[in-house]
């Protein structure tokens, strides 16, 4: 029988822990979940009420035997099979329509909450869940801007509890213009960049003693990322050279306090 120790699993790099709770099990919020549990995350719960369609093949990690099939339950299934260290569980149910208590006892069992959806409302929703559980969120985004080819530039906004950070809600002024939550168009390639750097910053929330929480700055809390492809003129600005770059921006506290965590500029 193969060992699976964790000295064995984990011999090529240091493990790190915690439970991680992803609203979301798309293309982002799939690849995420793998590269997580690869990490040594455990356990992974995954939310989504979406089954698996032929034009998600492309740049999903399900493939094909997995058609028809509820995202988040089958890719907990591949995720516990393919790598058995990691306790993956997937809930087919749109988050919004769960009762408070069961949304709230999922946030308060993980470490970092990440929100991957395509719904604005639900995103929203996320951030109240995070903040009352005193929990950590990271919100994952790829822009659908005219400005932009598809999956051109990823978005990553992450979010302390206790006014510590702006939260999601206190972004949305921010972010007008900007990102959206509509559902992203790209190639599988660019869809994992995303992935592959919120899983950066996951490992950074979980824990304080992580060396990658040096790639946090408290002051700037919204990551982009430009994908390995020209960049298209009107971000040029922005992202003035070729190919792989990522910069970092101050999401402010509005003027007047935030509905969802209270947060404010002081006068």
């Amino acid at each position: 029988m193969t060992d699976l120790t964790e000295d064995r699993v984990w011999a090529r790099h240091r493990r790190r822990t915690g439970a991680v709770l992803i609203v979301g099990a798309g293309a982002v919020g799939g690849f995420l979940a793998e590269e997580l549990a690869r990490l040594g995350f455990s356990p992974i719960r995954l939310v989504d009420p979406d089954v698996l369609e032929v034009e998600n093949l492309v740049r999903h990690p399900l493939g094909a035997p997995a058609l028809g099939l509820p995202k988040a339950p089958a890719l907990a299934d591949k995720i516990c099979r393919e790598f058995p260290p990691c306790d993956a569980a997937g809930l087919h149910a749109d988050f919004l329509e769960l009762a408070d208590s069961e949304q709230r006892r999922l946030a308060d069992g993980a470490d970092v909450v990440v929100a991957a959806t395509d719904s604005a409302a639900c995103q929203r929703r996320v951030n109240e869940v995070s903040l009352a559980a005193g929990r950590p969120a990271v919100y994952p985004a790829v822009w659908v801007d005219q400005r932009v080819r598809d999956a051109e530039v990823g978005e990553i906004l992450w979010v302390r509890p206790g006014r510590q950070t702006p939260c999601y809600q206190c972004a949305a002024a921010f972010r007008q213009g900007a990102a959206d939550t509509q559902a992203a168009r790209g190639a599988r390639v660019d869809i994992q960049l995303v992935a592959l750097t919120t899983a950066q910053v996951v490992a950074a929330l979980a824990d304080p003693a992580d060396e990658r929480l040096a790639i946090l700055d408290p002051q700037r809390t919204a990551i982009y990322l430009h994908g390995l492809t020209p960049t298209s003129p009107g971000i040029r600005a922005t992202f003035p050279a070729q190919g792989l770059a990522s910069r970092k921006a101050r999401v402010p506290f509005p003027v007047a306090p935030c509905r969802a965590c209270s947060g404010h500029h002081a006068t």
